[in-house]
């Protein structure tokens, strides 16, 4: 009796193993699924590559990094994606001629054709 209480305890347990290290189980909507995911090359003025992920959570995850286009850190640079107001893009991550990787996550969107992500050089305004 104790041997077939134990074969049994090993059994569930690699089964278990099993479901969770190769993602074999029956439930329909695994969270290692991934939703959609756009990429965005620019070649232009600024050249790099982001990613946009929809997550699970109903929202966008968005990575990248630019190689060229930001000359210095002292000027204001701004993104914008569409439908969302514009954010600036913290100097702390601009290294000239790029910037370092950078990750930002918006609620309630999602990854849609045609989604526009803008990034915008605002040149600084000289009063005399």
């Amino acid at each position: 009796m104790n041997q077939k209480i134990t074969f049994a305890t090993i059994l569930v347990a690699f089964s278990a193993f099993f479901i969770y290290f190769t993602d074999a189980s029956p439930i329909g909507l695994s969270p290692r699924q991934p939703g959609s995911v756009a990429y965005c090359d620019f070649t232009n003025d600024v050249t790099g590559r982001i990613t946009i992920t929809e997550l699970w959570s109903g929202s966008v995850r968005i990575t990248g990094q630019f190689n060229t286009g930001f000359p210095d850190r002292t000027s204001k640079y701004e993104y914008q994606l569409s439908g969302e107001e514009r954010g600036e893009i913290e100097s702390d991550i601009i290294f000239p001629p790029g910037t370092a990787p950078f990750q930002c996550d918006y609620k309630d969107k999602t990854v849609k054709i045609n989604m526009l992500f803008d990034v915008i050089h605002v040149m600084k305004e000289c009063i005399m």
